[in-house]
């Protein structure tokens, strides 16, 4: 299985997004054509999306369950035929998205084949570097480029040790 653990804000929105858009309203947070180029991704290459983003804590595997940002996320993924598979573990909101990326990886290895990390922000992700997007939230956020590089590494096959 092919995973994309995947942020929100930087990536599916940006600063240029909320600069230009004319519907101000709080439930628009997301930036549908960013989406639709992380649904070419998951398309292109059949991987499914773990949340890292601080999202993740009002998102549940059960619809039922999730907060208001929780369904939105599914409502906005549903608009181009994706969905999340799964979240990482919480530990805590920023410092820690490597380490809850790492132990999400431990409970799975057995599954994984490759992977891929899209986030704005460079948390010193170590182990887990040469598997890192880092998109431009200043810009557009996700971009043709990003999804270009997160292609390739997908199609790079890992080896757990």
């Amino acid at each position: 299985m092919k995973i994309i653990f995947l942020d929100i804000d930087g990536v599916l929105n940006s600063d240029m997004y909320e600069a230009n858009r004319t519907d101000k309203l709080d439930d628009n947070r997301i930036d549908l054509s960013r989406v639709k180029l992380l649904a070419d991704l998951v398309k292109a290459t059949d991987a499914k999306i773990v949340l890292t983003s601080t999202w993740r804590v009002d998102w549940n595997r059960i619809s039922a369950l999730c907060g208001d940002y929780g369904k939105y996320l599914n409502e906005c993924f549903a608009t181009h035929g994706i969905s999340i598979l799964d979240k990482t573990p919480f530990i805590s909101y920023f410092s820690e998205r490597s380490k809850e990326i790492l132990i999400w990886l431990a409970h799975h290895r057995e599954s994984v084949e490759s992977f891929v990390i899209l986030d704005d922000m460079n948390y010193g992700w170590d182990k887990l570097n040469s598997r890192v997007v880092i998109t431009n939230p200043q810009g557009y956020g996700l971009e043709e480029e990003h999804v270009k590089k997160a292609l390739e590494l997908l199609n790079k096959r890992i080896v757990f040790k």
